[in-house]
């Protein structure tokens, strides 16, 4: 069986990725303890500020029972979880499906970069309802650069993966015409 051969610096972003992601699903699934003022904010005082900032993440969303912040904490847990078992395939070479392997990666990321687009969509359209009351400087530095890495990296891992399973699925399919 032939083996996936994945960058070092992809297996990188899926492993610190989904890290991070599982840290931002745990505050979103634990609100209010996870708020500023609850029980469980000393694992998340980086979210006092941000609070601030996106109102996903704020007050407003939560006594508005706004059940997106939830909905996509439970699709950050999934997405999160395919990376590591995208991972651990990758690190296990021979026991799997190269295609097969290739093919978890790949949707994973169309996972991350869809959630991530549908996110920003989802500002845009409701006349940034959550973002707007910030000052240029702050939406710019504290919103928008951070939510573009979490587009133009899974991007890039998006084209280089669609790639390599492109080739595999053509190998395969010559393979079978042979």
């Amino acid at each position: 069986m032939a083996s996936v051969k994945t960058p070092a610096w992809i297996q990188l972003w899926f492993l610190v990725s989904s890290l991070v992601v599982y840290w931002d699903a745990g505050y979103c699934l634990l609100r209010p303890h996870s708020m500023e003022g609850g029980s469980l904010n000393y694992l998340w005082t980086p979210y006092n500020l941000y609070a601030k900032i996106d109102y996903v993440y704020g007050l407003p969303a939560l006594h508005s029972n706004d059940g997106w912040t939830s909905a996509q904490a439970f699709m950050n847990v999934v997405e999160s979880t395919m990376n590591l078992l995208y991972l651990y395939m990758v690190r296990n070479p021979g026991k799997y499906n190269a295609s097969r392997v290739q093919l978890l990666g790949f949707t994973a990321i169309v996972l991350t970069l869809n959630k991530t687009i549908l996110y920003g969509l989802n500002e845009v359209f409701s006349g940034m309802k959550h973002t707007g009351h910030n000052d240029w400087p702050t939406f710019l530095g504290l919103w928008i650069v951070p939510n573009c890495t979490w587009i133009v990296v899974p991007s890039v891992i998006f084209f280089k993966l669609g790639a390599q399973l492109c080739r595999e699925l053509g190998a395969s399919s010559l393979k079978k015409s042979a």
